[in-house]
C-alpha cells in the first residue's frame, strides 16, 4: 500500500508528511531524535490496511525545512496540531511517540487534549530521567551522550536524515535541558484514554549499572497517565523496537485503536485471545541501549 506524500506550510515551517490507508481514529507517529519517516513506513503500510496513518518528518528532517524557533516540546506540538490540520485529518486522533517523541506527543496532549484519543509510547524519554538516572547510566551510553553534538557537527549528512545542523542541535539541547519542572502531564491526566506503554528489555551483553529498573520505574510512571494503561516489557533489548520487535508496537497500537473503537477497556482485549502483546511488565525482565 502507497502513501500520499505532501508538503504541508505551518507558520514558518514547511512539513513534509505521507498518509497510509484509511478510517478513524486515525494514528499519527512521532519519531525518536535523530528518526525519520521511513524508519516507520513499514508499520504505516501493515497498520494503514485498519486505518489512517499518518507519518512525518518534523522540522528539521527530510524535506522538512529547518527551525525557527527552538524546538522546545511545545513548539513540535503546534507543528503537529498545524500539519493535521493542515492535512484534514479527523479528530481525535491515537499519537505514537518513539524515544523523545514521547515527550512531544504528550505536549501535544497537554495543547490539544479533546484532539486526543488514546497514545502508545515506545521506550519513550521522561522528563525527570536525567535526575533520576544519574549515576546509573551505562559508561557506553554517557560517551554517545557526550559526542551527539560533535556527531551532528562534523558526521555526514545522511546521519542527519537531512537535517539542518544547527535545527537538530537546537532540538538535541532543548531536550537536555527538561526536568520534572517542565513536564505537562501528569497521572490521571489522560482520563480513561487508551494507554499503552511499551519498555524493551534488559541487555545482559552491557554493564546496566542499576540502569533498568530505574528506566522502568519510569515508564510505570507513564502508564499512570491514563485508567485504562498497560505497560508492557519487548522482548527485545534494543531501543528502536519499531524495528527489533515490530509485531509487538503493532499489536499495541492496534489494541489501542480498537479501544477506541468500542470503549472496551485495554485489559479486556489483552485478556480475549486476538492480542500478540505477551507478558506483563512486572515479567522481571530488563532494558538495554540508548535512551534518548
Amino acid at each position: 500500500m502507497d502513501g500520499i506524500s505532501a508538503m504541508v506550510r505551518v507558520g514558518e515551517h514547511q512539513i513534509e508528511a505521507n498518509v497510509f490507508g484509511a478510517g478513524s481514529p486515525a494514528v499519527v507517529v512521532e519519531p525518536a531524535l535523530g528518526g525519520d519517516a521511513r524508519a516507520w513506513q513499514s508499520f504505516a503500510e501493515e497498520l494503514g490496511e485498519q486505518t489512517t496513518v499518518v507519518t512525518y518528518n518534523r522540522v528539521p528532517y527530510g524535506a522538512s525545512s529547518t527551525a525557527a524557533d527552538e524546538r522546545k516540546p511545545e513548539d513540535v506540538a503546534r507543528d503537529l496540531h498545524g500539519l493535521l490540520t493542515g492535512l484534514k485529518i479527523g479528530a481525535p486522533v491515537v499519537l505514537i511517540g518513539h524515544s523523545i517523541g514521547g515527550i512531544f506527543v504528550r505536549a501535544y496532549a497537554a495543547a490539544y487534549a479533546d484532539e486526543v484519543a488514546g497514545m502508545v509510547l515506545v521506550e519513550s524519554s521522561h522528563e525527570d530521567q536525567r535526575r533520576a538516572t544519574r549515576g546509573k547510566t551505562p559508561w557506553k551510553w554517557l560517551v554517545m551522550d557526550f559526542f551527539t553534538i560533535p556527531d551532528i557537527m562534523f558526521g555526514p549528512p545522511g546521519a542527519r536524515r537531512g537535517g539542518d545542523r544547527r535545527s537538530l542541535i537546537r532540538e538535541f539541547r532543548a531536550f537536555r535541558k527538561l526536568t520534572a519542572d517542565d513536564r505537562l502531564l501528569f497521572p490521571g491526566d489522560l482520563g480513561s484514554r487508551p494507554l499503552i506503554v511499551v519498555t524493551r528489555r534488559r541487555d545482559d551483553t552491557i554493564s546496566d549499572r542499576g540502569f533498568w529498573p530505574v528506566w522502568h520505574e519510569l515508564h510505570e510512571d507513564l502508564a499512570r497517565l491514563s485508567s485504562n494503561s498497560r505497560h508492557v516489557v519487548s522482548r527485545s533489548p534494543g531501543h528502536h523496537l519499531n524495528e527489533d520487535d515490530p509485531r509487538l508496537i503493532l499489536a499495541a497500537a492496534g489494541q489501542v485503536v480498537r479501544s477506541v473503537r468500542t470503549s472496551e477497556p485495554l485489559a479486556s482485549i489483552a485478556q480475549d485471545g486476538s492480542a500478540l502483546i505477551a507478558g506483563p511488565a512486572s515479567a522481571g525482565l530488563s532494558d538495554g541501549g540508548r535512551w534518548n
